[in-house]
């Protein structure tokens, strides 16, 4: 049996697009809001740093190559990279495209359809649109956006299930009728030569009706945030406790969250906590009724700051020694359980405090850790055969 591969996810909002020069001012990527970012109490680990101030542009071919090496040195095995489509406009495409146009970046990847709509949620105005996703119910739109993904489908380097390459859907409840669509992919995909495509719905929080899982095969949980949404957090996290809200009208719920923001600050929430939820539920499938394979993920600093300031949630630091061993029982229970992958929160993800890359604090203490759980698991597996 081979130990499970870890795939990282990959944020590409690192360079300029028109766009965000318009929406957020000119010049602006998130580096600007990592840059910015202020401690909110004594001790609080803000700004974060990256290691030689390497403020990097993720277009550049070097710098991919470069990324992909260092993931791998320390046990990486892959990259799920963010994909932006809103019915044939696409945003903050270039880092995946020059990754695809370059087969020497020698990494696994995979992609992920971020599918929600673009607001000003950042400074207290989610009901704001920037970019409205609209999930058209059209076959030319999806044959288009099909046609976009085929040549990251057809790449050697692609992360293949049952033969069939991994696709992600981020909020997949979200799409009018995602099981048309997903026939109609398949259908296109088996003609371009694929075996199919596998289907992923990431699990941000419970769903209100599962009759969309029907068309996947797996559902990969989302870290922290499905720990932090579930039923074991709601003592911490009330508003955990107003899932029915999630049936109301999707501008409503932007309205609450825009009332959430103005009537509470910052929050600090117990990451100890949040493991002992993962841990406790690890490969459970919440939705017996459809035969899907459980992915987990792990994380070891969420803190978006950067990007609500005042209005951030905090999950507190673990020690290295926590971390490591809150990996180690998630790796060792994906092998247990014959799952050939566990995804990691995140490569790249700075204006959450979520990721693997060197900073100035603590140098390449959390890939170090990533390298020894996977050595240590390797040895481990090789003694016992």
């Amino acid at each position: 049996m081979k130990i499970p591969k870890i795939i990282a996810f990959y944020f590409p909002q690192f360079h300029e697009i028109p766009e965000n020069d318009k929406w957020w001012g000119k010049g602006f990527t998130d580096w600007k809001l990592v840059k910015e970012a202020e401690p909110l109490y004594e001790g609080h680990d803000q700004p974060r740093v990256p290691l030689n101030e390497d403020y990097y542009n993720p277009c550049e071919k070097e710098t991919l190559k470069k990324q992909a090496e260092l993931a791998k040195n320390y046990g990486i095995e892959g990259f799920m990279f963010y994909h932006y489509w809103f019915d044939g406009k696409l945003y903050l495409e270039k880092p995946m495209e020059v990754f695809l146009s370059n087969p020497d970046i020698d990494i696994s990847f995979c992609v992920t359809w971020a599918n929600e709509s673009w607001t000003r949620s950042w400074v207290g105005k989610p009901e704001i649109f920037l970019q409205k996703q609209l999930h058209t119910n059209d076959k030319n739109i999806w044959k288009k956006h099909f046609d976009y993904l085929l040549p990251f489908f057809k790449d050697e380097r692609a992360i293949k299930i049952d033969g069939k390459p991994v696709f992600l859907i981020y909020q997949p409840f979200l799409i009018n009728n995602s099981k048309e669509m997903m026939a109609f992919w398949t259908d296109l995909a088996i003609n371009n030569g694929l075996n199919g495509l596998y289907f992923i719905a990431i699990k941000n929080h419970d769903y209100q009706s599962s009759d969309f899982l029907s068309s996947y095969q797996a559902i990969m949980k989302f870290q922290p945030r499905e720990a932090y949404t579930s039923k074991g957090f709601q003592e911490e996290n009330i508003i955990a406790r107003f899932q029915f809200l999630r049936k109301l009208p999707h501008i409503v719920q932007l309205y609450l969250t825009k009332l959430n923001q103005k009537l509470t600050k910052y929050k600090i929430f117990d990451s100890g906590k949040i493991w002992s939820i993962i841990k406790d539920r690890a490969y459970m499938n919440d939705y017996q009724e459809h035969k899907l394979s459980v992915f987990e993920s792990a994380f070891f600093d969420w803190d978006n700051t950067p990007r609500y300031k005042k209005n951030a949630k905090i999950f507190t630091g673990l020690s290295f020694e926590q971390k490591k061993n809150n990996f180690r029982f998630l790796m060792h229970e994906a092998f247990r359980n014959n799952s050939p992958y566990v995804f990691f929160n995140a490569w790249n993800e700075w204006s959450e405090s979520a990721y693997l890359e060197p900073d100035k604090k603590n140098g390449f203490k959390h890939l170090e850790i990533i390298k020894e759980v996977v050595d240590e698991l390797k040895e481990e597996i090789k003694s016992k055969h």
